[in-house]
């Protein structure tokens, strides 16, 4: 490369600019030229993108495992907790001073129980497992058969209960708290 800078940059009136034009010139001539392409860009050939295939096949494949093993597991937990999704036949409803509840009574299973899921709400937690509440079967309104002991904490508790009786010979439910006759919660 020869030595055109005059040529190249003209005149330049600032004696400093001129001088600092001067050293980026001289800088680049002292450079070796960058290697020559090849004269058409089909001659070089590119890096295989057939090495990242697999492991992208791989990450892909283990994401898709991920995502069915939580699908399954949601899935197993919401059947799980539902009691076999069965209907109730019937659900009964429950009041109390403060406090309100029902019985969903679940279809009588093969053996004869009777399954049910109860739900209370306003009824005190309780304090541990000694403080629980009670579910009994009436007859003339006065507790004579129990359905089942639970405890409560704040908010709606949701309880499965099963009893072998035969419910017609009964006329109702109440719900009543350790060492107490009080009846909390009635159907009547």
């Amino acid at each position: 490369m020869s030595d055109r800078f005059d040529e190249l940059v003209g005149e330049v009136d600032d004696p400093r600019e001129r001088e600092r034009l001067r050293r980026v010139h001289d800088l680049l001539l002292s450079v070796d030229a960058p290697p020559e392409r090849s004269p058409t860009p089909g001659d070089a050939a590119p890096p295989s993108p057939a090495s990242l295939l697999p492991r992208r096949r791989g990450r892909a494949l283990i994401l898709l495992a991920a995502a069915l093993a939580a699908v399954s597991f949601g899935a197993g937990w919401l059947t799980g907790t539902r009691g076999g999704d069965a209907e109730p036949e019937a659900v009964i409803a429950m009041s109390g001073s403060g406090a309100t509840g029902s019985i969903e009574l679940l279809p009588q299973d093969a053996a004869g129980n009777w399954p049910m899921n109860v739900l209370v709400r306003g009824l005190e937690p309780s304090r541990d497992r000694s403080d629980y509440y009670e579910l009994w079967l009436t007859k003339d309104g006065k507790p004579v058969e129990s359905c089942g002991r639970f405890t409560v904490h704040p908010g709606v508790t949701t309880v499965g209960l099963s009893v072998p009786y035969g419910l017609r010979n009964y006329d109702g439910w109440v719900v009543t708290r350790a060492g107490s006759d009080e009846i909390l919660l009635t159907t009547a």
